[in-house]
């Protein structure tokens, strides 16, 4: 009986290890996420044009608190004299106080070489909530008050410049939606509207994205931006566009 018993503990032991196999730890993703866009265009012909712009997004995610940080450059040059360069920076920061509001904070500075301001810096906290959490479609919504401060860019005074010559230090309002809609898994459509209320000046903003998936870390991104001022010079118009096309790689 005792030459069996080696057989019997092989016998019981298989269901034990099949089971081990099968309990595998569920893999939890990396609080990290990071965005890389590159994006280059060159005209010739009658009129050469070339334009560079490129960004860099940063996402941590842990527990009840989300940081994302965003870096955005564009350069474009016209007949061999730069005619754009504008670069920004965006910085937010979430912790929530129960499953769909958060409490938030966040930094915008940019520095445009051609726009009405050298410097644009923005400050502002509030409030957001998440209107629809679903796998495939996602909403947000901010409010709260903020300070801005501008400086003017008085070297560029042309026919076709927003020129508002005084230096801005006042409070504002701040508002955004933010929207996420994935019809298919390769292609994702993001929508964005901010809106800032001052006394000197009141913009809107609104930014579309859509990206087309190459493979898992690959995709092509267009990006449109629309940019609403209240109030410019005469003759000059209110509205200012911008639009991308690029590689995206997702980290």
């Amino acid at each position: 009986m005792a030459r069996y018993l080696p057989v019997f503990f092989l016998i019981a032991s298989l269901p034990l290890h099949a089971a081990d196999e099968d309990d595998e730890p569920t893999r939890i993703p990396p609080p990290w996420s990071t965005e890389l866009e590159l994006g280059y265009q060159s005209l010739g012909g009658n009129s050469d044009s070339q334009t560079l712009n490129s960004r860099i997004g940063l996402t941590y995610v842990e527990n009840q608190y989300r940081h994302t940080a965003e870096a955005k450059y564009l350069l474009a040059e016209k007949d061999g004299e730069e005619d754009k360069r504008k670069g920004q920076i965006e910085l937010q920061s979430d912790m929530k106080i129960n499953q769909r509001t958060y409490v938030l904070g966040n930094i915008n500075y940019i520095d445009d070489r051609y726009g009405p301001y050298f410097a644009d810096f923005t400050f502002s906290t509030g409030l957001g909530y998440q209107l629809v959490r679903r796998e495939t479609f996602q909403m947000e919504v901010e409010a709260g008050p903020g300070y801005r401060h501008q400086e003017p860019n008085l070297d560029e005074i042309d026919d076709d410049d927003i020129i508002l010559p005084e230096t801005v230090d006042e409070l504002i309002l701040r508002g955004s939606a933010k929207m996420t809609w994935k019809p298919s898994k390769d292609v994702e459509l993001d929508a964005r509207f901010t809106g800032i209320g001052g006394n000197s000046n009141s913009t809107l903003e609104a930014e579309l994205n859509l990206t087309t998936a190459i493979n898992e870390h690959v995709a092509i991104k267009l990006s449109n931006t629309q940019k609403l001022n209240s109030w410019v010079p005469d003759g000059l118009k209110k509205r200012d566009s911008t639009m991308t096309i690029s590689l995206l790689f997702k980290m």
